[in-house]
């Protein structure tokens, strides 16, 4: 009888441990080697071979990758739901991230890497985010690529600022949500203009930033121009005055002596100068930088 009650207790026991829920979600993973680096073979610069080696091996179909364990299993399903509906709303990409060994220099060339090195990102240009706690650094950060470049530019602030609170509060996946909902606010309310009319992503997510002359800097040196052309014009005019009146009183003299020689005899002056015109230019650059595998880049961080 003993016996009995102790193997119904052990198989209840087994019972228990086999549905109580373990710390983390396994993370699907894969093993870089020299002969299959598992990246886009454009990203495979030769010269970036560490950057690439020292970049965890993902499946990109996972989207939740808490390597720091700060996130419970149903708050890993919550968020995974989250960002494919994100992801069906917009056509980025997404990924969220934590790690507590960041072996990078920086949590933006490790939030760069894990993108890239990866195979995230929508259509040719890669449209998409990844979201980073960096528990080492102490940092969280967003990385953006192709499109998303241009959707989140100017408001990466505002997301960061979204999910801050918690992050602090040490409520991590609160952290993530609210940002991620407002990213999807801002996708709403669509790009900011002034982003939309500056910013060029070209077929490959490669992003550069357009910077037009102001209308007043061109009407200052427009005005400029014109000044010193009318002195020019002036100061010749002057000249040819002086030209023509002293002519004017060596004709009195001939005529005087020989009038027949002028009649009917016509002196015109002409006077030339050449037309000065001034336009604006453009430079490329600013609020991007270029990632180990030579790809743009947009986003921000925080210390926390």
């Amino acid at each position: 009888m003993k016996k009995y009650i102790y193997f119904s207790v052990f198989i209840l026991l087994l019972y228990l441990i086999s549905i109580i829920p373990v710390s983390a979600k396994e993370i699907r993973t894969c093993v870089r080697t020299d002969s299959d680096l598992h990246v886009r073979e454009r990203f495979n610069l030769g010269s970036n071979r560490n950057d690439i080696m020292t970049t965890p091996c993902v499946d990109d179909m996972d989207k939740v990758y808490d390597f720091a364990d700060l996130l419970t299993d149903e708050e890993e399903d919550k968020l995974f739901e989250q960002i494919n509906s994100f992801i069906s709303q917009t056509g980025y990409d997404l990924a969220v991230v934590t790690t507590n060994d960041n072996n990078k220099r920086s949590e933006i060339e490790y939030a760069d890497d894990f993108y890239d090195y990866n195979d995230f990102g929508k259509n040719s240009t890669r449209d998409g985010l990844l979201l980073l706690i960096d528990m080492t650094n102490r940092k969280v950060y967003i990385s953006t690529t192709g499109n998303a470049i241009v959707m989140y530019n100017s408001r990466i602030d505002s997301i960061i600022d979204a999910g801050y609170d918690y992050l602090t509060s040490e409520d991590y996946y609160n952290t993530f949500s609210k940002m991620i909902e407002k990213q999807e606010y801002y996708f709403d309310i669509g790009v900011d203009e002034k982003d939309a009319k500056t910013i060029i992503i070209d077929e490959y997510g490669n992003a550069s930033y357009i910077k037009y002359m102001p209308y007043g800097l061109i009407g200052f040196i427009s005005g400029i121009v014109t000044l010193i052309v009318s002195i020019i014009i002036y100061n010749k005019s002057k000249l040819k005055l002086k030209v023509g009146s002293t002519i004017s009183y060596m004709k009195d003299k001939i005529i005087t002596k020989k009038q027949d020689n002028l009649v009917n005899t016509v002196v015109t002056h002409t006077l030339r100068y050449s037309d000065t015109s001034s336009g604006g230019g453009h430079s490329s650059g600013g609020g991007f930088h270029s990632s180990s595998s030579g790809s743009s880049h947009g986003g921000g961080g925080r210390s926390f």
